[in-house]
């Protein structure tokens, strides 16, 4: 579908702009958003918003690397008998909450991932000036950058609860 609406950017008779005209119809409705393919082409939008990409990539390969830390540790202890649990019950909460976050940290990282690979295309279609493509690929940047802003906060949220416990 993204193949045809490329195309339709570079097709002038009548036809061409019907159907584009009937796809900019369709994306207002289905997106309930008026986006404007100046708001993004005329500001600084697309550039500020690769740096906040940027910025939660980081920020979860971080959190990321330190449940890993955690986990690595955890394991040697156990294995070393410093275990610090009381009992094998204990120790599998533990393990089923590091699960429970490893799952909503590695969303998030592919959220962020390919949220910031919609925007370098978005930031290419709007160079070249296809005007739909660049849109809608803008579009899915917002919504999975706001997944993956969710699937962090469920992530701090199961942090908290892990912190609360100790």
């Amino acid at each position: 579908i993204l193949f045809w609406i490329i195309l339709l950017d570079d097709i002038p008779i009548t036809i061409g702009n019907n159907i584009k005209y009937k796809i900019e119809k369709l994306m207002d409705s289905v997106f309930f958003l008026n986006l404007d393919f100046k708001y993004i082409h005329d500001t600084s939008v697309l550039a500020d918003l690769f740096f906040a990409c940027t910025i939660i990539i980081t920020l979860v390969v971080a959190r990321y690397s330190t449940l890993a830390k955690l986990i690595r540790d955890t394991r040697g202890d156990f294995k070393t008998n410093k275990s610090f649990f009381e009992n094998q019950i204990e120790l599998k909460h533990h393990l089923a909450q590091y699960q429970q976050r490893l799952f909503y940290l590695k969303n998030t990282l592919y959220f962020s991932l390919f949220g910031g690979v919609s925007l370098c295309a978005s930031i290419i279609f709007v160079c070249f000036e296809y005007k739909i493509s660049a849109v809608i690929f803008f579009v899915l940047y917002i919504f999975l950058i706001f997944l993956a802003l969710l699937t962090l906060v469920k992530e701090l949220s199961i942090s908290f609860k892990a912190l609360n416990e100790h």
